[in-house]
């Protein structure tokens, strides 16, 4: 007849056995990186120019819609045209580039198809904008944080930033529903290279977030100070993060053990 303590034995080690395979395979969940966001505006249905200062486009040339969950704020913009550069206009980039006279918005390589743009100088051209009236805003859907890793959460894009006087771009992100804002990038002419640089019109941009494990992330692009200047446009964002593994193993773990303390007692 077989003993308690080979009983137990064999109890043991069935469940390190499977309390292994289960740590296994949740410990690679808790490794890989899961995309939570992944946009590149290419599915946005462009219109032709209409206002009378565009112009070179094929007929698919903008839209001010931008994707879906996503929240424009022009509240810091003037009211005018050129309408197809009011805030963060959605651009098909040939259209943008033979509208604008290229000025080295061609050197955007990383940007392709459609992207989006804040481009005071194009707006200027039509509405005369005074030195910092060009303040647009513009928010990605809000990311729930319930089920990633904190300090996981990254976020990604191509972006082309020409400085020039006191324009600024800014990457900030809220853990409280927008009431507060953290700075995540910073561009402005003293870090870019200076008025016109051409340093920074071709970038791959990467942010890591210390993102909390409750809540939401909301994201937010802006340009500030900008009249007269240049331009910031961005292509291929993406949002990632590690998700948090399934509890099931520790659970698991904590029951087999109890059991075989249990029937050592007994």
């Amino acid at each position: 007849m077989e003993s308690n303590a080979k009983r137990a034995r064999k109890l043991f080690l069935a469940i390190a056995g499977v309390t292994a395979g289960i740590l296994g395979s949740a410990g690679s969940a808790g490794a890989t990186t899961t995309v939570l966001l992944n946009e590149n505006f290419d599915s946005l249905p462009l219109g032709p120019f209409t206002s009378p200062t565009e112009h070179n486009g094929s007929g698919s040339d903008w839209t001010g819609t931008p994707p879906a969950g996503w929240v424009q704020d022009n509240s810091g913009v003037p009211l005018g045209n050129p309408a197809e550069f009011r805030g963060f206009t959605f651009m098909n980039k040939d259209s943008w580039v033979a509208t604008e006279g290229n000025q080295n918005r061609a050197d955007f390589t990383k940007g392709l198809n459609t992207v989006m743009v804040a481009d005071a100088d194009a707006f200027d051209d039509g509405t005369g904008i005074e030195p910092g009236n060009f303040n647009p805003k513009i928010a990605l859907p809000p990311i729930s944080l319930s089920s990633v890793t904190p300090n996981t959460l990254a976020l990604t894009f191509n972006s082309s930033f020409r400085p020039y006087d006191a324009m600024t771009a800014k990457v900030d992100v809220s853990f409280d529903n927008g009431t507060t804002f953290n700075n995540l990038l910073t561009y402005d002419s003293g870090n870019s290279g200076g008025d016109s640089s051409l340093s920074r019109v071709d970038e791959d941009v990467t942010l890591n977030i210390n993102n909390p494990g409750t809540g939401t992330a909301l994201i937010q692009f802006s340009m500030s100070e900008a009249g007269n200047d240049w331009w910031w446009a961005v292509d291929n964002v993406q949002i990632t993060g590690d998700l948090v593994p399934e509890p099931t193993s520790a659970a698991l773990l904590g029951l087999g053990l109890a059991a075989l303390v249990g029937r050592r007692k007994r």
